[in-house]
């Protein structure tokens, strides 16, 4: 057993280390006109940003001796720190850059070395919990994000087989901050070996009063401004206008000592655009906007612009998030105002994706049965059974139209097995009654009525369980790519549907079947046994399909029907969140999407006036 987990953390580590997390990079690196630049930005190394515990035996005291040390590279200051590193800095100046040569390093050594930790990088801005359990949301987000099982993950924690790089702590909101520099204090206690580097704006980390309890800080400061004109006269021709423009704009060259304006700057002009800053009162402001300008104005056509993007940047803005799934957004990101709406609409769908099959099933079957005495009474079933089922439909998912929305897995093997051992017991009780009731002539008065309605009942017993045994898709497993959630949905919904479906028509016929020469019984059927089992399976399958991914297939429809009506969301939004990523104004995710940078999100978020938008539904949690 032992050698088969090993196999299995071996194959996790190779797949971790050659494809999910280099892709991860290579995605946040990607910038439409080219390479993501680096620029001389001076960084301050040393030890006055955090408070080191048990100072007097550390074993590297002596290189801490100065308060400030001589300019290092990212990658020495780790080596420097033992692993415990706080990278710090104004927005924009370049600490997730610095991140990510740590996750490339981190890699590389990894990748060379079986025993040197696995690089994670989280985002801190979704945390929420008490103190002690920071390690338990760790873990949870490494599987979320990176699809590591949690056993998995737990084994390379005591191990010491991780390197947790944690970017977004100045995104919580300042109670929530301080808070969370106690839960890594209190996780880096618990696990005093675990190699961890934070991330934070400056004055947010020093506003909390707290101090993380890492080896080493590193602050990074902005470009020289006397640098900056010739960073952009080395970059080529295509330049020259930014070039001119800062010759003569002081406070433009101020501005551009920030990495990240001054990469927006360089994509700005090198797209063509050549915004005028002579009268502009806040020159950030305007760059964002011509950044975000030139970067719609980019997109292929087809691709939908409108207003969903600022949409979705004032959604994550509020429910303070970085990330954001492209099939769950409409249900995450419907205002309250259509919630009435979203819900009378889920639910008549699930009652017409029962209760119209089923009528139409049965009003052929009567329309094309032979006159008989009965077949008035068929009539008034084929319009009386569908409204029963749709409003039973109607009632299953009235209590689950805002339950938390999950991925769906049905194993068929396993659930052919559970059918196959309850079938065989339903069968050996059907057949013992079945035939005492046709050897006693019981069969042939009312009382064969009364038994075949209990027999029916019974058969559906197996269906019915069936029904029941979907579950959530284990994060580990998420689909990784956009409409991914939504193909995992339908193959359960599908998949449910054809179980349940022969399920109940085995069943059923196996219970008709023994009363096929009863007279009583035969004139209550409309057609053979088979005939009228196939009646009963379609809305049975159906009511357990949408039990099992069915109901949130319809709910993500309706409530994405609704923003797109009201210009929320994407009318062609794959190719839509495509083209947004392509031209950087969003960064894949594993499966997800997160804006480019914090200021790009808040900056499109200012589009949406605040009264405009209300408060958003609510998932309820589990």
């Amino acid at each position: 057993m032992d050698s088969l987990l090993d196999k299995r953390e071996a194959r996790i580590r190779k797949k971790l280390l050659t494809k999910v997390l280099p892709a991860w990079v290579k995605g946040e690196e990607y910038w439409r006109d080219g390479e993501s630049l680096d620029f001389p930005a001076s960084m301050d190394f040393g030890t006055s940003h955090v408070a080191r515990p048990q100072s007097g035996r550390d074993p590297i005291e002596k290189l801490f001796a100065a308060e400030r040390w001589k300019p290092l590279d990212v990658r020495e200051a780790l080596d420097v720190s033992a692993g415990k590193l706080l990278i710090l800095g104004n927005s924009g100046s370049g600490k997730t850059r610095a991140l990510h040569k740590i996750m490339h390093l981190a890699i590389d050594r990894a990748t060379s070395d079986g025993h040197s930790p696995v690089p994670f990088y989280l985002n801190l801005s979704e945390w929420s919990g008490p103190r002690s359990d920071m390690w338990r949301w760790l873990i949870r987000s490494i599987q979320e994000t990176y699809g590591v099982p949690q056993k998995i993950s737990i084994q390379w924690l005591v191990e010491s087989e991780l390197l947790l790089i944690l970017d977004g702590l100045d995104e919580l909101r300042f109670r929530d901050r301080r808070e969370c520099i106690s839960a890594l204090n209190q996780f880096m206690s618990s696990y005093p070996t675990t190699q961890v580097v934070v991330a934070s704006r400056l004055n947010e980390y020093r506003d909390t009063g707290k101090k993380l309890t890492l080896k080493a800080s590193l602050v990074i400061n902005e470009v020289d401004q006397r640098e900056i004109i010739d960073i952009v006269a080395s970059l080529g021709d295509s330049l020259a206008e930014l070039d001119q423009v800062l010759r003569k704009d002081a406070q433009l060259r101020q501005l551009l000592c920030n990495p990240l304006m001054l990469r927006l700057a360089i994509s700005v002009y090198s797209a063509g655009g050549a915004p005028d800053f002579t009268e502009a009162s806040d020159r950030r402001r305007m760059l964002l906007s011509a950044y975000v300008d030139s970067a719609e104005g980019s997109m292929r056509n087809g691709a939908d612009t409108g207003r969903w993007l600022a949409f979705t940047a004032r959604g994550l803005r509020d429910q303070r998030r970085s990330i954001f799934c492209p099939d769950r957004a409409p249900v995450e990101f419907l205002p309250s105002k259509f919630k009435r709406l979203a819900e009378v609409r889920i639910r008549v769908m699930a009652f017409l994706s029962v209760a119209v099959p089923t009528f139409l099933l049965r009003g052929f079957m009567v329309l094309l049965a032979p006159d008989s005495p009965s077949k008035s009474v068929h009539l008034a079933l084929a319009f009386a059974v569908p409204l029963t089922y749709g409003s039973l439909a109607w009632l299953v998912v009235r209590r689950d139209v805002w339950a938390p929305l999950v991925a769906r897995r049905t194993s068929a093997a396993r659930s052919l097995l559970k059918f196959s051992k309850r079938l065989l017991k339903v069968l050996c009780v059907e057949g013992v009654m079945g035939l005492s009731l046709v050897l006693s002539g019981a069969a042939d008065d009312f009382l064969g009525g009364i038994c075949l309605v209990a027999l029916t009942v019974l058969a559906l017993f197996p269906a019915l369980q069936m029904a029941r045994e979907s579950q959530a898709l284990d994060p580990s497993e998420m689909p990784d790519r956009v409409g991914g959630e939504i193909t995992s949905l339908i193959r359960s919904t599908v998949t449910v549907a054809i179980l349940v479906s022969a399920a109940t028509y085995v069943t059923l016929s196996a219970a008709f079947y023994f009363f096929r020469s009863s007279p009583i019984i035969s004139q209550g059927m409309l057609y053979s046994p088979l005939l009228n089992s196939f009646f009963y399976m379609v809305p049975a399958a159906f009511i357990a399909a949408l039990r099992n991914g069915g109901l949130d297939l319809i709910r993500r429809d309706q409530c994405r029907r609704i923003m797109i009506g009201m210009g929320y969301f994407p009318r062609r939004h794959k190719a839509s969140l495509e083209e947004a990523r392509r031209v950087s104004l969003l960064v894949p995710r594993r499966g997800a999407l997160e804006f480019r940078h914090p200021l790009i999100r808040d900056h499109l978020s200012e589009r949406i006036a605040a009264g405009s938008v209300h408060s958003f539904v609510s998932i309820r949690s589990k």
